[in-house]
């Protein structure tokens, strides 16, 4: 069982550690993750009403705007924005020299300079701003009795690493969106660039698929469990009520999207395969091998030996149902990326089942292991073939890597996914340990 969101969380606060200059250490000003350079200077920068930025051109203007509304919900004041106006309290300049996300920014107790690449860059230094405000910045109302003034301090500072995620597993415990936005924001203040949205699994398919609305009338809910941890839950019995756990219509997840587009985050959808797909076969049994002979259901916890239940690799009834419900994602996602899972996929009914078996037979595949290569690499050219590239799990290198995937090492301390790098592949580093 992988928590993932924890052990990303986890890697995230290592690599902020890693990121910290020796130098850097017993500077009085503090910001998450820690800039490549900190200069502190001498006094402090007041906001107040009179305060002007003043940028170049309409997409700073659109940065700075959403960085002003903070300051009108919590200190009851709008700083004015000049565009195409280089005299200002704040003046946004463009450096072509400096990398797209990097920004330099230098704060005096009269004006502060913010230098960028391009809107990335401005926006990073608008997050670095906010977080040397006073903590009642982030307050959704006003706040009276406020000094709204920053230190004298000179940041240049750009990413240490070009992908910079927190992986949101919705699935097995779902987040509401109200409560998604205000994690996609936090985000934005700690400069992550990618939500990992892991939306399906055995525990719950929370993604509204118009093709296919048994997934989220039955695939959404599940057995209750009471004061039961995770890993304690019981499967359910056939005819046990369930109750609704939540899912994103198509409507929802537009809005996370772009709301996530705003703050330079991409979100790259997960839906699960062959395996983690318990809520999928719960709504649409005939999806999973004939000779399966227990109860399929949403499970509330791990599931046991249920968790050995996963879409039959011998019957294209399943790469037609999951191309279907591809092609909606792909809408509903602009990402560059589409996360295809493929972790933890127990080959039982694989071995017993005579559609398997048989397309093992008609590939030439030597054993289980490399009819999911088969599996996954079928699903992969699909997605390729609309445009996009494909991410799965480090489980995927037990067999023929497929052409063009990005591993993502989760197991022990990432040797699985150093193993796909020594063959050529890109990864990105999740693991566990």
């Amino acid at each position: 069982m992988r928590y993932r969101t924890i052990h990303t969380l986890v890697c995230f606060l290592l690599l902020m550690a890693a990121n910290i200059q020796a130098d850097n250490l017993t500077q009085p000003v503090s910001l998450v993750p820690c800039p490549v350079s900190i200069v502190p200077g001498t006094g402090n920068f007041h906001f107040s009403a009179k305060t002007t930025f003043a940028v170049e051109n309409e997409e700073q203007a659109v940065e700075v705007r959403r960085f002003t509304e903070l300051l009108t919900r919590a200190a009851g004041f709008t700083p004015r924005i000049k565009v195409g106006n280089k005299k200002g309290d704040i003046c946004l300049t463009t450096d072509v020299g400096l990398k797209e996300e990097a920004y330099k920014l230098e704060i005096t107790s009269k004006r502060i300079n913010i230098h960028a690449a391009g809107v990335q860059g401005f926006f990073y230094a608008l997050q670095s701003i906010r977080q040397l405000l006073p903590a009642a910045i982030e307050g959704g109302q006003v706040v009276t009795g406020i000094n709204w003034i920053i230190p004298a301090v000179t940041i240049t500072d750009q990413p240490r690493f070009g992908y910079r995620g927190l992986l949101v597993d919705v699935a097995r415990f779902f987040s509401p969106k109200e409560n998604l936005l205000r994690i996609i924001d936090c985000m934005a203040m700690l400069k992550l660039n990618t939500l990992h949205f892991h939306l399906t699994d055995d525990n719950g398919w929370r993604i509204e698929i118009k093709k296919y609305p048994e997934l989220t009338e039955i695939g959404s809910r599940r057995v209750e469990r009471p004061g039961k941890n995770f890993s304690e839950r019981r499967n359910p019995r056939q005819g046990e009520p369930t109750v609704e756990k939540g899912y994103y219509t198509q409507d929802d997840i537009r809005e996370i999207v772009a709301y996530a587009q705003e703050r330079h985050i991409e979100v790259i959808p997960e839906i699960e395969m062959p395996a983690h797909s318990n809520a999928a076969l719960a709504a649409y049994p005939l999806l999973a091998c004939p000779v399966v002979n227990k109860y399929i259901g949403v499970l509330p916890g791990l599931g046991g030996m249920n968790a050995d239940v996963i879409y039959c690799a011998g019957n294209d009834s399943v790469f037609t149902f999951l191309q279907d419900v591809l092609d909606e994602v792909l809408e509903l996602f602009p990402s560059k990326y589409i996360h295809l899972g493929g972790d933890e996929a127990r080959k039982t009914h694989w071995e017993a089942c005579p559609l398997c078996q048989a397309r093992m037979k008609q590939e030439k595949l030597e054993n289980e292991e490399e009819l999911q290569g088969y599996f996954m690499g079928r699903m992969a050219r699909y997605v390729q073939s609309k445009g996009r590239e494909v991410i799965g799990w480090d489980e995927l290198t037990n067999a023929t890597i497929p052409e063009g995937f990005i591993i993502q090492g989760w197991q022990g301390y990432g040797q699985a996914a150093m193993k796909a790098a020594e063959l050529g592949h890109r990864i990105i580093m999740t693991p566990a340990r």
